[in-house]
């Protein structure tokens, strides 16, 4: 049943590994399935309902087009171009700063749950003022609201 959840899931060692970005572990707490085509909305609902249903599953940060992404109208061949050429180096930075903040590596794989822990324990809602400036998702507070829930222990969305 996993394999038809998650369709371009790399399978490592221990099984599967979801490919995220790093300002991804934030959007996954905020999702409300809202985003830039049917096929993406369907495509990040399958990845949530994963991981919070398995929340032992192995992700994988990257810096880089993720298993999100792969169905998402706006990535070309050099990346995210949403806003044009220069968006896969604005996502870059969001993927910097939020691995920065996590103490976490490119091609790093953790859990699921470990990763959320992390995310509960070193950034406020305030940081994705700075994180996440550029995101046109970011004024509709979504991702704010669910790592208030997360750092209430409240689940914080998946």
């Amino acid at each position: 049943m996993v394999g038809f959840l998650l369709l371009s899931t790399t399978c490592g060692r221990r099984g599967f590994v979801v490919r995220l970005r790093g300002h991804h572990l934030l959007c996954l707490l905020g999702f409300r399935g809202l985003g830039y085509s049917q096929e993406f909305v369907d495509g990040l609902s399958r990845i949530a309902l994963h991981l919070r249903s398995f929340p032992q599953t192995r992700i994988q940060v990257m810096d880089q087009p993720d298993d999100i992404c792969s169905a998402c109208p706006f990535l070309g061949e050099k990346g995210c171009q949403e806003k044009g050429p220069q968006s896969e180096e604005i996502a870059r930075g969001r993927d910097e700063a939020v691995m920065r903040r996590l103490d976490l590596k490119v091609g790093e794989e953790l859990d699921w749950v470990e990763a959320r822990g992390r995310v509960r324990s070193t950034i406020s809602p305030a940081d994705l003022d700075e994180i996440c400036q550029d995101c046109q998702w970011l004024p509709h507070g979504y991702c704010k609201e669910g790592l208030e829930r997360l750092i209430r222990g409240e689940g914080g969305g998946h």
